[in-house]
């Protein structure tokens, strides 16, 4: 009896294999995932400044006369003009232009009409046509309107700042309203009449979008 207690007291004294080796820590993984430094996140690219829509213009031509305008672009490519003119009277002038190259020097295509009103146009006819005091009256009042087709060159930024210098070709309407008056005792009265004509055109124009 006393040999099997010592054997079974020997063998309590033993240390277990399992519990004398290295206790493994489940969660050191997962604390050296987090400890090791985050990839840093990519630039994003700068966003491009979108083209301004609104400008004013100030132009010089013939017929156009001085004009100045009022400018909207929807796109870098296409705007279109309205503006107060002057020449022998006030008018106005309506136009559209395309610039298909986004460059410093740049093409331009341009379509407008413009339209003068009765002013001192009446006066400057009978002048250059030495009316007399006479048959005046037989010279109503006068206006004129054009259409015209342009092709051109620009210097300077759509986003800004711009030079053109633009030529090309107008059909021109010279409208003038008849009159009554007495020649050699006798009452006179002419109807309205149109003069119509082919004319060369060309302007230059000061720009600024903002």
């Amino acid at each position: 009896m006393r040999i099997a207690t010592l054997l079974l007291t020997a063998l309590l004294a033993v240390p277990s294999p399992a519990a004398a080796g290295p206790q493994e820590n489940p969660t050191a993984p997962a604390q050296a995932a987090t400890s090791a430094p985050a990839a840093p996140a990519p630039t994003p690219a700068p966003a491009e400044e979108p083209y301004p829509s609104f400008g004013l213009a100030l132009t010089l031509g013939a017929p156009d006369g001085g004009v100045i305008s009022f400018v909207y672009s929807p796109l870098y490519w296409v705007a279109v003009d309205a503006g107060f003119a002057y020449t022998l009277a006030p008018g106005l002038v309506i136009g559209i232009e395309f610039q298909p190259v986004d460059f410093i020097v740049f093409p331009i295509f341009r379509g407008e009409y413009g339209y003068y009103f009765t002013g001192n146009t009446t006066s400057q006819i009978k002048k250059w046509a030495g009316i007399s005091e006479e048959m005046a009256p037989l010279i109503g009042d006068a206006s004129y309107n054009w259409w015209s087709a342009l092709v051109g060159v620009g210097i300077g930024s759509r986003r800004g700042f711009s030079f053109k210098l633009e030529g090309g070709l107008t059909w021109l309407s010279l409208n003038v309203k008849g009159g009554t008056s007495t020649v050699n005792n006798v009452q006179v009265t002419t109807d309205p009449w149109k003069a119509q004509a082919f004319a060369p055109a060309a302007r230059i124009s000061f720009q600024y979008f903002f």
